[in-house]
């Protein structure tokens, strides 16, 4: 397969961009793979992802996914990697792999065309996210297969805390929501796999808490991203800094966003 690549006009904006912060973006990124790659593996060998199958890999990012895909489906099968921002997928692209620019919001996606659509980490972002998901599900074969991982950040807690990083967690939920994330989107992931009327539903919540380390890292780059549209919602720098002062010191103790695992199969026939 070669190097295809779809282009579009991206509407939707992205408040993490790579563009604006190259190195902490793709530190962000590596420490967000190492946790979730597993997580993946675990939904592909439930699923029985395997050789010769047509995936789909929703805003994959730095592409761990799509090479884990890409292993499992071997020269016979195929993977489809997408994102509003390509440059690290592109070094991918080629055999069995095509790099899509796409935006989920506004680009089609094919009909029925995939045996497996995987998205991670996304439908947070994005608005109309049931729309969007149904959009997903349209894009696998009657009997194909969803996977998704979203998360909770309603309940990412640091211990000891100071009325300080208290401020600032608040000022981070109201930053998200304001760029239009849901922060409690893994909570409701289920629900709207029901909705849509899916088969074979399970969904796994998986909740880590310990002394800080990548998790806590990632957390903290994060914050550092927002720290400008956290100063929109009335945070201070000084509040900012005792945060991620707690989330660099081994010795605090962290509460991680709670992660959902979910997977869902496309009627052979769609009800009417």
């Amino acid at each position: 397969m070669g190097r295809t690549r779809h282009s579009s006009r991206v509407v939707t904006e992205y408040v993490l961009s790579r563009f604006e912060a190259e190195e902490l973006e793709r530190e962000r990124l590596e420490l967000l793979e190492r946790f979730h790659d597993p997580l993946s593996t675990r939904l592909f060998d439930t699923i029985g992802v395997t050789q010769g199958w047509r995936c789909l890999d929703i805003g994959a990012g730095a592409g761990s996914s799509t090479r884990l895909l890409a292993e499992r489906v071997g020269e016979t099968g195929s993977v489809v990697a997408t994102d509003l921002d390509t440059r690290l997928l592109e070094p991918l692209a080629g055999d069995c792999v095509e790099v899509w620019r796409h935006d989920l919001v506004v680009d089609p996606l094919p009909e029925a065309a995939f045996d497996l659509a995987h998205v991670r980490l996304v439908l947070m972002h994005v608005q109309s996210r049931l729309e969007a998901l149904r959009r997903i599900v349209s894009s696998v074969r009657p009997g194909g297969w969803v996977a998704v991982i979203d998360a909770d950040f309603t309940d990412i807690r640091v211990f000891p805390a100071t009325p300080a990083s208290e401020r600032t967690w608040s000022a981070f939920l109201d930053a998200i929501v304001a760029a239009g994330w849901d922060p409690s989107y893994g909570a409701r992931l289920y629900r709207n796999l029901e909705s849509l009327e899916l088969e074979d539903i399970e969904a796994e919540y998986l909740v880590s808490e310990g002394f800080a380390g990548d998790r806590a890292r990632a957390a903290a780059l994060t914050l550092e991203r927002l720290r400008t549209r956290m100063h929109e919602q009335g945070a201070r720098d000084q509040d900012i800094d005792d945060a991620l002062r707690l989330l660099e010191d081994p010795e605090t103790r962290f509460r991680a966003p709670v992660t959902t695992l979910a997977r869902a199969r496309r009627p052979q026939r769609d009800r009417p």
